[in-house]
């Protein structure tokens, strides 16, 4: 009987622990529609949706990636900017045909560039310096995309470990007064 007890016991502590929330990691992808065909000399900019919460110091960036889609990309003339930081240029074109020209994409890491102090609602600001002058050069942009892996400064609410932490010890009381009423 008392071993019973016991794999009860350690069963239901088991069942509490699993069943709390532990902090983790939230996840946030934007992606803001270019689709504008560029020439000549000049630069470009938009801005990039963050999360709402978001805020720094509070919140700790894990990883932070924007990718750019783009055609006909001609060489290194292109420059990309987050934030008035330098972040590389697009990526060449595996080369193009009059009829079909493969959709490229360029993967920036710019978690350095989103510092502290962030405030809620704050976007990330992007910019192109593009240089398309030859008599057939232009540059189609598609979309870029946000992937933005960071940990909220505030913990999660345990609320199913809570009630079934609250249930338990009801059921404990009721047990031992029960207990105590049939010893009595």
């Amino acid at each position: 009987m008392r071993m019973r007890a016991f794999l009860a016991g350690i069963l239901t502590v088991a069942l509490m622990l699993g069943a709390t929330g532990i902090a983790g990691a939230t996840f946030y992808t934007s992606t803001t529609d270019l689709d504008r065909i560029l020439t000549g000399i000049g630069t470009l900019s938009w801005q990039q949706d963050m999360p709402s919460d978001f805020t720094m110091p509070y919140d700790t960036i894990n990883s932070a990636h924007l990718t750019i889609y783009s055609n006909f990309v001609n060489g290194s003339n292109d420059y990309v900017q987050v934030e008035s930081n330098f972040m590389g240029t697009l990526k060449d074109d595996t080369g193009w045909t009059w009829f079909w020209n493969p959709m490229e994409s360029t993967k920036f890491d710019v978690a350095s560039s989103i510092t502290a102090p962030w405030g809620q609602g704050q976007d990330l600001d992007v910019s192109l310096i593009y240089r398309e002058i030859g008599c057939l050069d232009f540059l189609y942009l598609d979309k870029s995309v946000l992937c933005l892996n960071y940990d909220n400064g505030t913990a999660p609410v345990p609320e199913p470990g809570t009630i079934l932490l609250m249930g338990l010890g009801l059921a404990g009381i009721a047990i031992y007064g029960k207990r105590r009423e049939n010893q009595a």
